[in-house]
């Protein structure tokens, strides 16, 4: 992660993982969540946290989810519904809950799919945020499977040219197994940067990079800037597409975000919060049985030398080495683990804080 997103040394307070997993499921709880579904919750949240993912770990999205829950915004017993299947396919409505939740068995009813036909495809519409959307990817890759999810939802984002904008984040995920070397793990919004990474920023005092977000009318600007954001996201500023300006590749970024919106969207029978404003958010799971393809071994032996090859290419003068997505969240979780989830100290008096208020126990500091 870049220096202006990762938490001042000055800030930092390590906390034990175990215990911010059991008060995280006690929040939600609280909430009216069931046992069950507080224990995926806690999971996503500090599964992410451990990868290093901290955009989408406690410190951004838990204290959203709980004012949510506690303003109606979210259902807490949500009844996931099938609407409509086929031998490979399932559409799924939400019921309005929470996404971190619906997509672990989203993705698994998926990767049911896979092991009788091959291919596991499985929207979801009216549902929550889903949070990092390559966790519910990786559950497919656990499974001997190549996963992908998908998330569409908000208008954070200017298309190319735009002076309003009319598109979210719109992540992409894609995981595949190995067996010598870390799995791969890609997980990157569609946008310039993803919209927590401003909340990041904000809490840190840093600047954004130039050509991460646009001006009120629109135009890309080309500076470092400091941001100040709401708690709800309210006055966050318009994002750039991924590529920053026309000239860097915008318009790719742009046509990226309109594909994970018909896959996600469209094709679950809804419309994008660019013409509905009021609609909740959508995602796309699909799980690709490798035995399907070709013989499992043979399918890891390849990626680990694809990934051995990547990893022996020489670095530039000025890097270390030469990675590939998911080998740093995997060396972040073995130090996370060991060494706690580092948090900025105004997240951790906010723990302190909803604890006292819920009467729960507080996260335990390293």
């Amino acid at each position: 992660m870049l220096k202006q997103f990762q938490i001042p040394d000055g800030d930092v307070i390590r906390v034990d993982s175990i215990s911010l997993r059991k008060v995280v499921k006690e929040i939600f709880i609280n909430c009216g969540v069931s046992e069950l579904e507080s224990e995926i919750g806690a999971d996503v949240l500090i599964s992410t946290d451990l990868r290093g993912v901290d955009t989408h770990g406690v410190s951004n999205m838990l204290r959203i989810y709980v004012k949510d829950y506690q303003d109606g915004k979210l259902n807490p017993s949500a009844n996931m519904k099938i609407v409509k299947e086929s031998t490979s396919t399932i559409n799924i409505d939400g019921d309005n809950g929470l996404g971190i939740l619906q997509g672990p068995p989203a993705i698994e009813s998926a990767i049911k799919k896979a092991k009788e036909s091959g291919v596991g495809i499985v929207t979801l519409f009216n549902s929550g945020h889903i949070g990092a959307v390559g966790h519910h990817a990786r559950i497919a890759a656990d499974n001997k499977m190549v996963g992908i999810c998908l998330t569409a939802g908000g208008t954070l984002v200017l298309p190319t040219f735009a002076s309003e904008s009319r598109t979210g984040t719109n992540p992409i995920s894609l995981a595949a197994p190995s067996k010598k070397y870390p799995y791969f793990l890609f997980d990157a919004a569609t946008s310039s940067i993803a919209g927590n990474k401003v909340r990041l920023v904000a809490r840190n005092g840093t600047k954004l990079s130039p050509g991460s977000i646009g001006d009120k009318k629109g135009n890309p600007i080309m500076e470092p800037m400091s941001v100040d954001v709401s708690e709800d996201f309210i006055d966050i500023p318009n994002l750039l597409p991924l590529g920053g300006n026309r000239e860097q590749g915008s318009h790719k970024g742009y046509g990226l975000s309109l594909f994970v919106e018909i896959l996600c969207t469209i094709l679950s029978g809804n419309v994008p919060n660019m013409v509905d404003p009021n609609g909740n958010l959508c995602h796309f799971f699909a799980a690709f049985n490798i035995e399907s393809f070709t013989e499992y071994n043979t399918f890891v032996f390849n990626m680990d030398a694809m990934l051995e090859t990547l990893l022996d290419t020489p670095p530039t003068d000025e890097a270390d080495r030469v990675i590939y997505p998911g080998i740093m969240e995997y060396e972040n979780e073995q130090e996370r683990i060991e060494n706690g989830i580092p948090l900025h100290q105004e997240v951790v008096e906010w723990f302190s804080g909803i604890s006292k208020s819920m009467k729960i126990d507080s996260v335990k500091l390293l």
